[in-house]
């Protein structure tokens, strides 16, 4: 990212502190790829994440992980043991040029450093103080031990997703989970959320604020039309393969191609798609009743069975062509189509490199350049989400950050000889 693009971006000059563990990385991330400057306080032996594959070395290396280099990018590592009692100090100072704290973790934990947090807002009231634990700081579960998956279960999202039952309704495999850490982003993005209106709201008040957000809360707001279904409808939504969990079962939109592949084909059964997919099968020469009185008549008198019927024809179309060729075909004529790709795939997608949404940045850590992810916005000219710098090493901007704290050098060193950096 140029100079000029880290300039405009939205949150250039806002400084954030992060502490904690995992599960709140992904909202420092975000707040990085916004131009803040993330501060990330490890200890030590460095933030958990380090020690999560994949690695790059064959042996498992804290300065190696690629899952810290995805979920850390754009941040300063200071090596600082926030539980040592002559970090308070520390922290202290920090916070006189901080605008927001992050603390992530298990609410006891949390709780423990929340005293010292509440007492920089005395001194410093405008400082943003965001804690993202499982069930948040209150509460008759706040103790409950969590991850990831489990909070995806207790959520409700895992009960509407998986595949189809059998034919006779009955389901013969459990549910599933979205991919890793959903149950994260979701906090993240909702901490974000109210650390950005936190943002604004002190530039018309001079406050800031205490934020108390709950995964398992913010995970449950994300049950898509389950909750509303049940409590006004009292009906219980299905689970159903590759599309919408529903009250009732919908017909498949996973189709197989030519070679091998999937598409999406997301359908409204309308008269006019019916009339497209005929079109479609005409241009590639395969035969079809679609446009003959016998289906017309059929769709009067049997819906569901018409329905089927066309199914079967869009499977037929399907797969008479390759992934690529049915997604291109169907866009052209207005469907709301797609082939389903592997992750790696999007890289070299013309639509995301002509608009920049991976970056490639070198990592000296892993001792090569890496494509990350870091844009889903521009203003035309530059993105407005993106990073100055890849991951950091464990303590790499100790003394950075906390000579502009106004430590000096033998503060440093007696700092680093108590053990607190």
């Amino acid at each position: 990212m140029n100079t000029e693009a880290a300039l405009s971006s939205a949150l250039a000059g806002t400084v954030i502190v992060e502490s904690g563990d995992e599960r709140g990385e992904f909202a420092g991330v975000l707040l990085a790829s916004f131009g803040a400057e993330v501060i990330k306080l490890e200890g030590q032996s460095g933030a958990n994440s380090r020690r999560f594959g994949p690695f790059m070395s064959p042996q498992p290396d804290p300065e190696q992980s690629l899952f810290f280099s995805r979920y850390n990018l754009g941040k300063k590592s200071v090596s600082l043991d926030v539980s040592h009692p002559a970090a308070r100090g520390v922290l202290e100072r920090l916070a006189a040029t901080a605008d927001v704290i992050i603390d992530a973790g298990e609410a006891a934990n949390v709780e423990q450093r929340l005293a010292l947090y509440r007492a920089l807002q005395a001194t410093h009231p405008r400082l943003i103080v965001c804690t993202i634990t499982p069930f948040g700081l209150s509460g008759p579960y706040r103790d409950l031990k969590m991850t990831d998956l489990t909070h995806l279960a207790m959520g409700g999202v895992m009960a509407s997703c998986g595949y189809d039952p059998r034919p006779d309704g009955v389901y013969d495999t459990p549910p599933i989970a979205p991919e890793m850490l959903q149950a994260y982003h979701i906090a993240c993005e909702h901490a974000v959320i109210a650390i950005t209106a936190a943002l604004n709201f002190r530039e018309l008040t001079g406050e800031g604020d205490c934020i108390d957000v709950s995964i398992h809360e913010a995970v449950s707001t994300c049950t898509e039309v389950a909750i509303p279904s049940y409590i006004y409808n009292e009906l219980v939504v299905q689970r159903q393969t590759g599309r919408h969990a529903g009250v009732g079962r919908s017909l498949p939109w996973l189709r197989r191609t030519k070679d091998g592949r999937y598409v999406k084909a997301f359908m409204f059964w309308s008269g006019r798609e019916v009339r497209v997919i005929g079109e479609m099968l005409d241009e590639i020469g395969v035969a079809h009743d679609l446009k003959s009185d016998a289906y017309r008549a059929l769709a009067k008198e049997s819906p569901a069975e018409a329905q089927r019927h066309f199914s079967a024809a869009i499977d037929t179309f399907v797969a008479s062509l390759t992934a690529e060729e049915v997604f291109h075909r169907a866009q052209a004529k207005g469907l709301l189509w797609a082939s389903v790709r592997y992750p790696e795939e999007n890289i070299a997608d013309p639509h995301f490199q002509a608009r920049g949404t991976f970056q490639t940045m070198p990592q000296p850590a892993l001792g090569r350049e890496l494509a990350y992810p870091v844009s889903v916005a521009t203003d035309g000219k530059n993105n407005v989400t993106a990073f100055r710098r890849g991951a950091p090493r464990l303590g790499e901007h100790t003394t950075e950050v906390l000579s502009q704290a106004g430590y000096s050098e033998a503060e440093l060193k007696t700092l680093a000889a108590q053990g607190v950096v």
